[in-house]
């Protein structure tokens, strides 16, 4: 389960620069949690061929993430920003806005 958790944030990072297919067969399986069977049927696609865009999509993932670590900058902000938020509350509300922006 962590791992598809991991894979989920992962889809949310770098979404736009999948396929339109395989963004759509992610989106379904990582965010509205369907299963293969439902994916397959509402594609009009074998199961195997959910499948198989699942794992394409997820070696593009990692391979975004190899390349680009945005994930993990982001898990390193999201850290910094609660202690920041537990020491200095002005400073913390100056950094959310910095990372609106």
């Amino acid at each position: 389960m962590a791992k598809e958790l991991y894979y989920a944030e992962l889809f949310e990072q770098y979404e736009k620069l999948l396929n339109p297919n395989r963004r759509k067969i992610a989106y379904e399986y990582y965010i509205l949690d369907l299963s293969l069977g439902e994916i397959a049927e509402s594609n009009g696609i074998s199961r195997q061929g959910v499948n198989d865009a699942l794992r394409k999509a997820k070696e593009q993932l990692i391979g975004l993430e190899d390349a680009l670590h945005l994930a993990k900058k982001t898990a390193a902000l999201a850290a910094f920003g609660e202690r920041l938020k537990g020491e200095n509350q002005v400073l913390y509300e100056e950094f959310l806005r910095t990372i609106k922006d």
